[in-house]
């Protein structure tokens, strides 16, 4: 029997998180009888526990995109070059948080039961990873994320969905955005992003793998997470009710054919914010840091799936 771990989120789904873990945890149990568990118990400890399983030949994360996130960056830094995709572990992934965007874009269950069994058959898949450079006020930091991050609005929007304590799904972020506009915000940022170059004020700037967030609005609806390319969404600055308005676009994904809105497909995107922004990965609020300028660059099939 493969080695195997799972690596679990306990806070994941909110209150029906609990009841999805319990259900995916006796199946696994039952795929797997050699399988080992581990729990995180604060944000960053997934990664930690995904680089001491490094030896393991599949890790199966429990929780939603950011448990995913973590597991998935914890692989990858734990191995020495990208060419070595035989020696890093297969990762899987059980859907038991509050979004699980990336699995819609690669076509894996949302039922738990049947992403275990996913986890035990299904095929490998290699997807692009996309490493974010961040820095500011002499600091410099590294991180990864593999569907979507999420510059101005859309982070602001993620702050308020982390309020609430019941819904999920896009259920979830259509109530956080109606909240957010009561404080809309458009910062200043030079972009550059291949032959493009600008400054100026944006609503938000989503950089994607794949082609959902917030629960299932279609941000870029030709993303493919294995091209070598992320999708760049650049909405310009615009009031409240213009958001609003909208908004039916970018849930339907709509949205590209907007005026204000551009769309970019390019392998590295540099963003200098010349006004204090908040930003997301993969739905995981990163805490207040003095960071302004970010620079994204996709790593071409650094990590490899179990897909149906």
């Amino acid at each position: 029997m493969a080695k195997v771990v799972a690596i679990v989120n306990p806070v994941a789904g909110k209150a029906r998180g609990a009841r999805l873990r319990a259900q995916a945890t006796e199946e696994l149990k039952r795929l797997f009888p050699d399988l080992t568990f581990a729990e995180s118990n604060a944000p960053g400890h997934a990664t930690a526990l995904a680089r001491e399983s490094a030896d393991a030949e599949l890790v199966i994360a429990i929780g939603g995109d950011g448990t995913t996130r973590e597991v998935a960056s914890g692989l990858l830094s734990s191995t020495r070059t990208l060419d070595q995709l035989t020696a890093r572990p297969l990762l899987a992934v059980i859907p038991v948080g509050s979004c699980n965007d990336l699995l819609k874009t690669v076509g894996s269950p949302s039922d738990v039961i049947e992403a275990c069994r996913v986890a035990a058959s299904g095929r490998a898949r290699p997807i692009d990873a996309i490493r974010v450079e961040m820095s500011g006020e002499g600091l410099l930091q590294q991180t990864y994320f593999f569907n979507a991050a999420g510059f101005g609005f859309d982070a602001t929007v993620t702050a308020e969905a982390h309020k609430s304590k019941h819904l999920r799904g896009l259920p979830l972020y259509l109530v956080a955005i109606i909240r957010a506009l009561s404080d809309l915000k458009c910062p200043l940022v030079r972009i550059r992003a291949g032959a493009f170059a600008a400054e100026q004020r944006v609503l938000m700037i989503a950089a994607t793998n794949g082609r959902y967030y917030g629960g299932g609005m279609k941000v870029a609806p030709e993303a493919e997470p294995d091209d070598g390319l992320m999708e760049a969404c650049i909405a310009d600055s615009m009031g409240a009710l213009s958001a609003l308005r909208k908004l039916p676009r970018f849930v339907a994904g709509t949205h590209v054919n907007l005026p204000d809105v551009r769309m970019l497909r390019v392998p590295e995107l540099e963003l200098e914010f010349l006004e204090p922004v908040l930003f997301e990965l993969d739905g995981d609020l990163l805490p207040p840091q003095p960071f302004t300028r970010f620079r994204l660059s996709v790593l071409p099939k650094a990590i490899v799936l179990r897909v149906p």
